[in-house]
């Protein structure tokens, strides 16, 4: 299968931003809280009327998770906390891989800085694993303004 130049880039520069979050998880660790911080996979894009956040979350629960919009609407914050149950490890011998994060979260979503969102209008759904937050865009009109020239 044929790939484009800027389709390589774009996987590259995904996969390298994957090894340097798991490299960061494992240097810190989150004071007070028992187990690692870890972040979940984000896609961020827009559409004619959107800014789409999804957030890749399976495992979760709609309550485990608490999402916040800042004032200045330029960030979007997701916490929660994925818990492995006693149950699940109780059976284990050996492990293979481990490639599944357990324990809270924290994910800071910086939003296009050159896009205005109607933060009272925004939504946010949870199916299949994956939280899709809906951020309405806001048409900013521009005034004509008239400089004087000195």
């Amino acid at each position: 299968m044929f790939k484009s130049y800027d389709d390589m880039l774009e996987e590259l520069e995904r996969e390298m931003r994957r090894v340097s979050d798991d490299v960061l998880l494992q240097v810190f660790r989150v004071s007070g809280m028992s187990g690692d911080l870890w972040t979940p996979r984000v896609d961020v894009y827009e559409t004619a009327e959107n800014v789409v956040v999804k957030v890749c979350a399976a495992g979760l629960a709609a309550d485990q998770m608490e999402l916040t919009i800042s004032s200045d609407n330029k960030y979007l914050t997701m916490r929660g906390v994925r818990i492995e149950t006693d149950e699940d490890r109780a059976e284990r011998i050996r492990y293979y891989q481990l490639e599944v994060y357990y324990g809270p979260f924290e994910c800071v979503i910086a939003l296009p800085p050159d896009v205005f969102v109607q933060r009272d209008k925004l939504t946010a759904t949870y199916k299949d694993g994956f939280l899709k937050v809906v951020l309405p865009k806001r048409q900013v009109a521009q005034e004509v303004r008239s400089i004087d020239i000195e």
